[in-house]
């Protein structure tokens, strides 16, 4: 193979395992490296977790095109969400201080906030779209949209964008592997929370309804025994009868568990697209004193929202208007996550 080719796989291989999750040491000028794969990446490619990386035949996973490479890696690849690169070009950006609309936005629990300045920047937004599914003894499925600003890690909603004057960025370079991945499905997990209620009431009552005709249909029985057995007196039978009893109820509980097994709701979500967005944005830089402690942290001001956008709590990942921070680093926390 030639050395282009050799370095396109190197860097096709190192990506793909990186986005699932493992950890990759193979330098651009090594011919080998070596990859710490999490269980399920190492099923899927059938090999040890600690799996050596190299072209030569002989190797775990020859990662040439002679081998079985692209067969072995095809369970990993067909995960990989579409990615289209979209930038926004000029948009209205406010001139006004922004001390006031930082006051009226935002609550600051246990810090000092002060706004410093105001600057025209540009922020990368992630848009993704997931497929979520809800698969139990029926299925309910959607496609869900979750926009993590990359800069922040905060979910912002934006309007529909064939009206800002959106454009593919033919021939973009992208600012490394989009770290919002985890965000964006947490945030659409919410999502779909809310937009499921309906489908998941149906399900509990239809469980409610099987459990209760599971329990009438088995109290019978044991009712019908019990009437039978009224006209014995033999110690016998009425031994009998109690065993016949614990059977019944035994066999009731084992029917339960398996109705509640057949409507256990599985959640899945299954990236379809990623969009990632270069859009105009007004930075504004604020000064955060915490105790002794302080830093300097930007909110953004979206054109396309004209609104501040929300920060990220740095222990759960919510996005919020109301934060406190951490005593040392002086994070943002969200009111669950502050102490």
């Amino acid at each position: 193979m030639s050395r282009n080719v050799v370095e396109r796989l190197r860097s096709f291989t190192a990506r793909l395992l990186e986005r699932r999750g493992a950890e990759v040491d193979w330098p651009a000028e090594a011919d080998a490296g070596l990859a710490l794969l999490p269980s399920s990446v190492a099923d899927a490619l059938r090999c040890l977790e600690i799996l050596p990386l190299s072209a030569d035949a002989d190797a775990p996973l020859p990662i040439n095109l002679i081998s079985d490479f692209l067969e072995r890696v095809e369970p990993l690849v067909q995960v990989e969400p579409a990615v289209v690169c979209l930038r926004i070009g000029e948009a209205y950006l406010k001139r006004s201080d922004m001390s006031e609309a930082v006051a009226r936005a935002f609550t600051w629990r246990n810090a000092r906030v002060r706004v410093q300045a105001a600057e025209p920047a540009r922020v990368e937004y992630h848009a993704w779209y997931f497929m979520t599914t809800l698969d139990s003894a029926d299925r309910w499925q959607q496609i869900t949209r979750a926009t993590i600003n990359a800069a922040t890690g905060a979910e912002v909603h934006l309007p529909e964008l064939a009206d800002a004057g959106v454009e593919v960025a033919t021939g973009a370079t992208l600012s490394g592997e989009p770290g919002t991945l985890l965000a964006a499905a947490r945030a659409a997990l919410r999502r779909a929370q809310v937009d499921s209620g309906a489908f998941v009431e149906r399900l509990e009552a239809r469980l409610a309804r099987d459990r209760q005709r599971l329990q009438d249909y088995y109290r019978a029985l044991l009712e019908g025994d019990e009437k039978r057995g009224g006209r014995r007196a033999s110690a016998d039978d009425a031994s009998e009868r109690e065993a016949r009893a614990r059977v019944v109820q035994l066999e009731l509980k084992r029917k339960l568990g398996e109705l509640d097994e057949r409507y256990a709701c599985r959640v899945e979500l299954f990236p379809l697209v990623l969009a990632r967005i270069d859009c105009p944005a007004l930075a504004v830089r604020c000064h955060v004193l915490r105790r002794s402690a302080a830093r300097l942290m930007s909110i953004y001001w979206n054109p396309l929202s004209r609104e501040l956008e929300p920060l990220c709590c740095s222990h759960c990942g919510v996005s919020t208007y109301a934060l406190g921070f951490s005593d040392d680093k002086v994070a943002p926390l969200c009111a669950a996550c502050r102490p």
